[in-house]
């Protein structure tokens, strides 16, 4: 979808009878003086190139300029109403749907990082290692502790039974007892969080430390893609764009490294809310893992998703007269004279310009001849 304003519409000569000939001079004096007006403003020049390509609109050859008050002959075409084709294209960059940041839970001294930058690594295997000389003796600490607690409470409980201490010296033991324990537990938890182990079948991005370093607890060690969920194309739209999309909406993405084989993928993700900087929305399309191939994360894409979108009016984009940004006219035949007829244009759609108005009662427009036209003047419908 292209704002008219951005469109470069180019057509000074019409291809007829296998060789290149100049556009029809227009025939009224009236329609002279529009093209010096436009001409004078360097905003009019997209219109006037509109108007020269008015002239080459069908592929067959254009009749030659009638006599002075012959009717013009002109070709029509039908005005599109209702739900047309209106794809959604965008441009984005692949990515595994798995990319992760892998830290240690607690602080130490770095002792071993077993991997580089590009290896492939396999779930479970051991990535990186602290080292474990102070964490185990925590746990022994913590043992210890427990086993001290533990004592205490069958003691405590056993004054209580006989009578000699009171009850809560016992519940009081008890506690410690269970608080000694989470102690232990905790401390052999962080034990094993001192090797860092592969989530899932991948490859290694970045290594981010190396032994000898001290790093704290959460700092990224390595960045590593998976495997297990494929590949991602992830791409942001403005508003009217992403507006209509659903989730699980088919998709196409063509590689820029394999322009001649595109990939089938599907919407998989829409943002709800725009980026601050950009206003844009985010939007990801996952790629169908049986025909995307071998892959690299930041590889550049295509996505193109079909769309149709319900719009007032739509007509061929060489139907337009005196365009000039938002705003431009076509001619209508009435009683066998051209009429025209001003429009406000929404956006441009491959060959077709997109209306805001809906042009009540107008069936066609005037095609092959438009150029040549002024309001007022006999026409006659050719096929």
């Amino acid at each position: 979808m292209t704002s008219f304003r951005d469109a470069r519409l180019h057509g000074s000569s019409t291809r007829r009878n296998g060789r290149d000939t100049a556009a029809p001079e227009p025939g009224l004096a009236a329609h002279r003086r529009r093209e010096n007006a436009m001409a004078s403003s360097p905003a009019a020049l997209a219109a006037l190139a509109a108007a020269l390509l008015a002239a080459g609109c069908s592929s067959s050859s254009a009749s030659p300029t009638p006599p002075a008050g012959a009717p013009v002959p002109v070709r029509s075409a039908p005005v599109s109403r209702g739900a047309i084709p209106v794809p959604v294209r965008a441009a984005g960059t692949v990515h595994p749907k798995d990319e992760r940041l892998l830290s240690f839970k607690v602080g130490g001294l770095v002792a071993r990082v077993r991997v580089e930058a590009g290896d492939r690594i396999r779930r479970g295997q051991v990535l990186a290692e602290l080292d474990a000389t102070e964490l185990e003796a925590g746990v022994r600490q913590a043992r210890e502790g427990l086993a001290k607690a533990e004592r205490d409470r069958d003691r405590a409980r056993a004054l209580a039974a006989a009578e000699v201490a009171p009850r809560v010296l016992a519940d009081d033991a008890d506690t410690a007892a269970r608080v000694a324990r989470a102690g232990a537990e905790a401390a052999e938890f962080n034990l094993r969080r001192a090797v860092l182990a592969a989530p899932d079948d991948g490859w290694v991005e970045e290594r981010m430390a190396e032994p000898g370093e001290v790093v704290a607890p959460g700092r990224p060690v390595l960045r590593i893609s998976g495997r297990g969920r494929g590949f991602v194309v992830r791409a942001s739209l403005p508003d009217r764009e992403v507006l209509g999309l659903r989730l699980g909406q088919p998709a196409e993405v063509t590689l820029d490294a394999r322009p001649g084989a595109p990939v089938p993928g599907t919407v998989s993700e829409l943002a709800r809310s725009a980026w601050r900087g950009t206003g844009t929305y985010d939007i990801e399309v996952r790629l169908d893992p049986e025909r995307s191939g071998e892959l690299l994360g930041g590889q550049s894409a295509k996505v193109e998703i079909a769309r149709r979108l319900e719009v007032p009016a739509a007509i061929p984009l060489c139907s337009l007269v005196e365009a000039d940004g938002a705003r431009g006219a076509v001619f209508v035949v009435r009683e066998g004279r051209a009429r025209r007829v001003p429009v406000r244009i929404a956006f441009l759609q491959g060959d077709q310009a997109v209306l805001a108005d809906a042009l009540p009662g107008v069936g066609g427009v005037v095609t092959d001849g438009a150029a040549n036209l002024a309001d007022g003047v006999a026409v006659r419908l050719v096929p």
